[in-house]
């Protein structure tokens, strides 16, 4: 298992392909596995280096607040122990939002920015309606499964979700494989 001490933790990474270093930043929750269908397409033209942030997936997850300049900061210090000097960076969703301020803190890092479904914040930015975000973020007594399930118009199409029940199915599966703590996705969930 690919691991890579940063400060205080260790990160899993994993690499596919050649050529110029293309970084994937997942967002809140998700790990790299999430781009099992990405990774492959881009690997025939990128080194691509896909990674589970601190909290997520094979990575460690302290116990402790995360912030979005802590995860920007591993992402800098993951490419440091990877000997990439800079990078294509693509940050998706949170990832956006780290992948932003990796630029703004480390721009010698950052060869291009790609951001995917994400926001720069501030008052233009455009956020869940907030029935939406109610229903993302009321989790409490649900499982794992539950949770995706209701999430899923997040992610799909009602259309796609209808007729892509094998794909819905596989989906499932990948997002539980690996699935983020509580503690680790929301400061009010924290164990005491």
């Amino acid at each position: 298992m690919p691991t890579v001490r940063v400060d205080d933790i260790n990160l899993y990474y994993e690499i596919q392909g050649e050529g110029i270093p293309l970084v994937l930043i997942m967002g809140l929750r998700r790990n790299l596995e999430w781009l099992y269908c990405q990774i492959p397409a881009l690997s025939k033209h990128f080194k691509v280096i896909a990674f589970d942030n601190r909290g997520a997936g094979r990575s460690d997850k302290p116990d402790m607040e995360y912030s979005i300049r802590l995860f920007a900061d591993d992402t800098a210090g993951l490419m440091e122990a990877l000997g990439i000097r800079n990078a294509h960076i693509l940050g998706i969703s949170m990832g956006g939002y780290i992948a932003q301020e990796l630029a703004l803190h480390h721009p010698d890092k950052v060869r291009s920015l790609i951001l995917g479904c994400t926001s720069c914040g501030g008052s233009r930015a455009v956020l869940m309606s907030e029935d939406r975000m109610k229903k993302f973020t009321e989790n409490e007594g649900l499982t794992p499964t539950e949770i995706l399930c209701k999430d899923m118009d997040i992610f799909f199409s009602d259309e796609f979700i209808a007729e892509h029940h094998d794909w819905i199915q596989q989906f499932i599966e990948i997002s539980l494989r690996h699935y983020q703590p509580a503690y680790a996705f929301s400061d009010s969930s924290r164990p005491a």
